[in-house]
């Protein structure tokens, strides 16, 4: 059996890694989870999965289960301050044993990261704290004995979610406006991005545990699309046609939030000044892995 530590398996990405890595008879999975009830899944129906309910603050009181793992699969992330990114998975990572484990998993976000894939000084200066601890954490990952097993991952705009899975953030936005895209699609701004679909990235993750890649660093996307083609398509989706886009800039959006009471934090400004958010990715077919789901039309089937 190879033994494999899992964080952040109770969000819309851990739910599909759960699928994934539970039909493989020979992982025996220990699953470090805060809160069991938002698991959709029943662990308990499983001989070869372990539940850890604790928080991830508390890690360094499972030294003696960490040191014993195969793989680790960080994907757990702190949304509401920094210490859950930064301060409690350094500890994780310093608790992996570096001569046993074979193969470390790490999810950052492609939010910290400029052109060439590398890292953005803003990440750190003006980020949110969710930012600001990812860009930190990256920034000392070299440092630490385990780097060699590391393998990065930066996802993009994740969609994903149903009845057996979690919605993502972006997914949860796009049904929270669903009423209003009718006017929505009246307006645009110039900007694009990449997207791909939380299954996809636990199949890459999967194949990641597998198999050996001479990258040590992965941004997941798919193609870049412009934010004026992503909402003709979600508007399609959903049967709602558009006739024409009137663009927004940046001096609309600051008058809009300050006529509606809310603030425009400054990594959001940073974002908005510098619109095109467009790496060198990989994704599903990168490594041969079949998906329907890397266009628009596919991510959000089923919603």
């Amino acid at each position: 059996m190879k033994k494999i530590f899992v964080t952040g398996i109770g969000g819309c990405v851990g739910h599909y890694l759960f699928d994934l890595l539970i039909t493989n008879p020979e992982y025996e999975l220990y699953l470090l989870v805060r809160d069991p009830a938002k698991l959709i899944f029943n662990p308990k129906s499983y001989d070869n999965v372990r539940l850890i309910v604790d928080d991830l603050k508390n890690i360094k009181k499972y030294a003696g289960t960490i040191k014993e793992m195969d793989y680790v699969i960080h994907a757990a992330a702190d949304w509401a301050g920094h210490e859950g990114n930064l301060d409690y998975s350094l500890d994780l990572f310093n608790l992996i044993d570096p001569v046993r484990c074979q193969k470390v998993i790490y999810f950052s976000t492609a939010s910290i990261l400029g052109k060439n894939n590398q890292p953005v000084p803003e990440a750190e200066t003006l980020g949110t704290h969710y930012v600001r601890g990812k860009y930190l954490l990256h920034q000392q990952l070299r440092k630490l004995p385990i780097y060699p097993k590391v393998i990065t991952l930066f996802p993009t705009w994740i969609l994903g979610g149903d009845k057996h899975h979690p919605y993502s953030h972006a997914t949860s936005g796009i049904l929270g406006i669903k009423k209003w895209l009718w006017l929505i699609s009246f307006f645009t701004v110039d900007a694009s991005f990449h997207f791909i679909h939380a299954e996809d990235i636990a199949r890459i993750a999967g194949y990641l545990l597998e198999n050996n890649v001479k990258d040590e660093e992965l941004v997941l996307g798919n193609p870049a699309i412009t934010a004026s083609q992503f909402i003709r398509d979600t508007c399609r989706h959903f049967g709602i046609p558009v006739f024409f886009q009137v663009p927004i800039s940046l001096p609309f959006v600051i008058l809009l939030a300050d006529l509606t009471g809310h603030k425009l934090h400054p990594w959001d400004l940073f974002c908005f000044k510098k619109r095109h958010f467009v790496y060198k990715t990989v994704n599903a077919g990168t490594f041969n892995l079949k998906s329907d789901q890397g266009t628009v039309q596919g991510a959000l089937n089923g919603l």
